[in-house]
């Protein structure tokens, strides 16, 4: 189904991401799907232990009523997009793993490590940042819904399809694109600490704005009617994209360098500080 998928546990968090994603989905013309994910199965530490049947019947009620809740908000707040609703039972990270690789984007909620009760703490919506194959935003934070898109970009191919994606989030929201590139990660007074020269600093970074400049121009030329700002420093790459954003963005779009299979298929530590960082929703992009 060519859908955004979200996940809803009753959360103030989750129904944010609803609302979030139902705006993307109007934007995009595309379905709504949203999935209500239940655990009722016991760990390792409890072995033997049954669950009564209306113990069950209750959690899943629970995440069936937070479900028609979200449905309600999504309809609310996008009248005209089609929602499509559904209640799993399993580990939230791998069912919405699971079901979203077949949808346009997942839309997870963080309320990151603030709370202990319900399904999305920031755990899950890292782990499906880190594993999913396609587009993935968490929503810890609205933004401002007429701010710039900010993308963050690196020398490696890797960003590629971020600013691509960048490039459409802003044309799709008629907003400039804010393209924020560190050429190293130390910042000016650093430089300067291990005697490299003003100048020398000033030449460097001309020479990574002319090099931006090259890069973006292929994208630009998809998209002529996105503003752009080039912000080209010597910082902390994921500063550097906090500070663009500085709670004005609408939107911050990250790429992943993420390898090595399930396991050791992470985030690089640059995404995990913008997402854990960001005040605006992150969108996580991948090949």
């Amino acid at each position: 189904m060519n859908a955004i998928l979200v996940g809803v546990d009753g959360s103030e968090a989750a129904t944010a991401a609803v609302r979030w994603a139902a705006k993307e989905a109007e934007l995009e013309h595309l379905d709504l799907k949203l999935v209500g994910v239940y655990d009722a199965s016991t760990s390792d530490y409890a072995p033997g232990l049954i669950i009564p049947q209306d113990v069950i019947d209750a959690i899943r009620q629970d995440a069936t009523d937070a479900v028609q809740s979200a449905a309600a908000a999504a309809k609310e707040t996008a009248p005209d997009v089609t929602v499509h609703t559904s209640i799993v039972d399993g580990d939230a990270a791998r069912v919405l793993l699971e079901l979203g690789k077949d949808a346009s984007m997942i839309v997870v909620g963080t309320r990151k490590l603030g709370s202990v009760r319900g399904l999305f703490l920031g755990s899950v919506s890292i782990t499906v940042a880190a594993h999913h194959h396609g587009r993935v935003v968490v929503i810890d934070g609205e933004g401002s819904a007429d701010g710039p898109v900010v993308v963050g970009i690196d020398d490696s191919p890797v960003s590629d399809a971020a600013i691509k994606e960048a490039f459409r989030q802003a044309s799709l929201r008629n907003v400039p694109l804010v393209a924020v590139h560190t050429w190293t990660p130390l910042d000016v007074d650093a430089l300067h600490g291990y005697g490299i020269d003003p100048d020398e600093v000033t030449r460097m970074s001309q020479d990574a704005v002319e090099a931006l400049a090259e890069r973006l121009a292929g994208f630009a030329s998809d998209y002529p009617d996105v503003t752009i700002d080039r912000k080209v420093i010597p910082e902390d790459p994921a500063k550097a994209v906090l500070d663009a954003a500085d709670d004005k963005a609408s939107l911050i779009v990250v790429g992943s360098r993420g390898r090595g299979g399930f396991k050791g298929l992470l985030l690089g530590s640059t995404s995990q500080k913008v997402l854990r960082e960001a005040n605006a929703p992150v969108m996580v992009v991948r090949n």
